[in-house]
């Protein structure tokens, strides 16, 4: 009786690639808590709703940041805050800013211009207009310490990377620019106007050209007519050469067969014969 196979001893590599798939996840899901639960507390209190408006993609550098980092830091220490989030399309030629409206528990709103700014500018200034007594004793106990106010500021590019030097600010909202007509949209502001003559040489104007005479125009075209018989006379020589280049390398084949032959010592009846 044939004797069966011994099964391996030890964990599967399924069981194995299940429990580095189960630590990775519980890694990833502490670093992420430790993110959220990191010092300082985002606590907003005397806010009610936030609502931020910025570029869906390439642009709004500083503020795309700020949704990605920080706000979920805001959500987890304030469950209960309205958030709103508007991510709208534009065009490079677009001018608008992106932005961050506050609503205070009061009634009254602030409206914080995101431009040019970094996340953790934007978390500073929002926090700042906030006023919180848990604010100001960890801007202390930041500036006795040395850490880091925002976590992460350590990490961010200079303020210069995010804002072109030759693109001007905006000074419409997205809302105000919405509601301007569409020729008012594509005009260009003055400032990029004047930005964009003054790269471009002066050249003088040309002097209007003089008529052709007849004898120009007849010679004219008859360059043009040799021209284009030259072109067809180049397109037919390439057609040839494309068609003939199968036999040609066939016989180049040939003649180097027939050299190989040639090179070779003879022997037998063939070294006799002439």
């Amino acid at each position: 009786m044939a004797r069966g196979k011994r099964l391996p001893q030890g964990p599967s590599d399924l069981s194995r690639l299940v429990a580095h798939l189960r630590g990775t996840h519980y890694r990833l899901s502490v670093s992420c808590l430790e993110f959220l639960l990191a010092a300082p507390k985002l606590a907003l209190p005397s806010i009610t709703s936030l609502r931020l408006t910025l570029a869906a993609r390439n642009d709004h550098f500083g503020a795309r940041h700020f949704l990605k980092e920080q706000l979920p830091r805001i959500r987890f220490a304030n469950p209960d805050l309205d958030i709103q989030v508007r991510k709208m399309n534009k065009r490079p030629e677009d001018e608008w800013r992106p932005e961050l409206q506050v609503s205070f528990r009061d009634g009254e709103t602030q409206t914080l211009n995101l431009y040019g700014k970094l996340s953790s500018a934007i978390v500073r200034e929002l926090m700042d207009s906030v006023a919180s007594s848990s604010w100001e004793r960890w801007k202390s106990e930041a500036a006795r310490t040395g850490v880091p106010l925002v976590p992460g500021a350590e990490k961010e590019p200079p303020a210069n990377d995010l804002v072109s030097g030759d693109k001007p600010e905006p000074v419409l909202s997205f809302d105000e620019w919405r509601q301007q007509s569409r020729k008012a949209r594509r005009k260009r502001p003055e400032s990029v106007k004047g930005a964009a003559a003054q790269k471009k040489p002066q050249d003088a104007k040309a002097p209007p050209q003089e008529p052709l005479t007849e004898a120009q125009i007849l010679a004219n075209a008859e360059k043009a007519a040799q021209d284009a018989e030259v072109r067809k006379e180049a397109k037919k020589e390439a057609r040839r050469a494309k068609l003939d280049a199968p036999r040609l390398a066939q016989e180049e084949a040939e003649q180097r067969v027939a050299l190989e032959l040639l090179s070779k010592p003879r022997t037998g009846a063939a070294a006799v014969l002439p």
